[in-house]
């Protein structure tokens, strides 16, 4: 059977993708009545079983990252402003505190994953997913590359727009298009 020339994983022989990192297998192509090759990484997703499990470990383990941050930050914005909520309107002041706190948590999710990336080539959400972020040269990703791949994160709406670009763009599907920008993948953590 023949290896992954980008992770090493062994393969199958008629795989037209690996099914650890989605790197395109050189020579390969599927037979069957699914013969045509994929003209983006959306059609690599909608057609590859592998593809999709991916990106539902990607989707998991970010949710796992954001419900830690706005849990942690949900109970420091409460405590600080409780004693508010006391002293003046709570209309007025509750509108200006969501819109802080939206600002600022975006903000907080971005240094998260940039940190913790940067330091341990994981977050805990891709660490509970056996995922890891590598950079071109097989290690962490260092800071600048970290906060490349993470902008756009600040925003749900960024976020999604970064994602579907880099799949339209590429039939490669493990990167984002922030990822490409920066040189990083994300791929499963070897046992």
């Amino acid at each position: 059977m023949p290896f992954c020339t980008k992770c090493g994983k062994e393969i199958d022989a008629e795989a037209a993708f690996c099914p650890r990192c989605g790197a395109s297998v050189a020579g390969a192509t599927p037979t069957g009545p699914t013969s045509r090759l994929p003209v983006s990484g959306i059609d690599t997703v909608i057609k590859e079983p592998a593809a999709q499990e991916y990106w539902v470990e990607r989707i998991v383990a970010f949710v796992i990252d954001a419900v830690i941050v706005y849990v942690i930050l949900g109970a420091l914005s409460v405590a600080y402003t409780l004693p508010f909520f006391f002293i003046s309107g709570i209309g007025t002041m509750a509108a200006m505190i969501a819109g802080i706190f939206s600002f600022v948590a975006g903000i907080v999710l971005v240094l998260y994953f940039m940190f913790f990336e940067a330091y341990a080539g994981t977050s805990l959400g891709k660490r509970v997913m056996g995922l890891v972020v590598k950079s071109k040269s097989g290690g962490n990703p260092n800071f600048a590359e970290a906060a490349i791949r993470n902008v756009s994160k600040i925003y749900w709406i960024l976020l999604f727009l970064d994602i579907i670009v880099g799949l339209a763009t590429t039939k490669e599907y493990t990167q984002k298009f922030s990822d490409r920008f920066a040189g990083t993948s994300v791929v499963k953590r070897r046992s």
